[in-house]
């Protein structure tokens, strides 16, 4: 008789196989065939997840139509089965298994365009901060300013893509009614999710503010960054940067010096 940690993880990998295996001789079916008490689990786990998916990626479903949204999300969750116990977590991955999906192969954009869903999603879902604290950011001495590390509020999230993702997720919102095309031609993007008082504004971001923005978050002080914004954008303009993302609340907080980018500020 196996012990319950063996009979779960039986019973997991059934659930998330493509073959019930063993798992079948441990089900009482109380009349009803074992294949079929068991698919009743199995139904209701990925219907569940199917679900979550769908709550989270509806622009990918429009895109794709439903029975094909079906078909990728029954192939994810068999793939990358749930390691949280709270489903908003769930989904994460999903435009990197678009990406690898051959029935997707031909729409180049789907995956990026998941992605962009996803960090939406983790948007809505981070935690709050207050704004930066100008008189603090004012008595900054000037010989500091290179050495000033900000943070991002915790609802930023930054997105680069090979195409105009969010014009497609634009157009393909419930409420949009204007223009529903997209030329692909004009190429790529760098946005900015960040939240606000009307909800999570979508913000391309010009090269300069691109660079800015990623060099802070991987940690780097004002004046690195600075200079990895204006290899890539002569006419960056830093003050206008700073002022810019101060008041819509992207540059929350900072710090002087080396730090621990998991330290609490300064």
């Amino acid at each position: 008789m196996p012990s319950l940690r063996e009979f779960q993880a039986s019973f997991r990998d059934g659930i998330f196989s493509a073959e019930d295996g063993p798992v079948l001789a441990l089900v009482r079916a109380n009349g009803m065939a074992p294949e079929d008490r068991f698919d009743i689990y199995r139904n209701n786990i990925f219907n569940n997840y199917r679900e979550a998916l769908r709550a989270v990626y509806p622009v990918v479903e429009r895109l794709v139509g439903e029975a094909f949204f079906r078909l990728a999300a029954h192939a994810y969750i068999r793939d990358y089965p749930s390691v949280s116990n709270d489903v908003h977590c769930y989904g994460g991955q999903f435009g990197d298994f678009l990406a690898g999906f051959a029935p997707a192969r031909a729409l180049v954009y789907l995956a990026d365009v998941a992605r962009l869903e996803w960090l939406w999603h983790e948007s809505f879902h981070s935690a709050d901060h207050a704004p930066l604290a100008i008189e603090r950011l004012a008595a900054v001495a000037e010989g500091d300013y290179e050495a000033l590390h900000f943070d991002l509020h915790p609802a930023c999230r930054l997105l680069v893509s090979d195409y105009p993702v969010h014009r497609i997720w634009a157009v393909n919102q419930p409420e949009y009614q204007e223009e529903p095309a997209v030329d692909l031609g004009t190429g790529g993007v760098c946005l900015l999710l960040r939240r606000d008082a009307k909800g999570i504004a979508v913000e391309p971001l010009s090269t300069g503010h691109c660079a800015m923005l990623r060099a802070l978050s991987e940690g780097l002080a004002v004046g690195a960054a600075a200079a990895s914004a204006v290899a890539v954008d002569r006419e960056f303009d830093l003050g206008q940067f700073l002022r810019h993302h101060i008041v819509n609340c992207v540059l929350v907080d900072f710090g002087i010096g080396a730090r621990d980018k998991n330290a609490p500020s300064a």
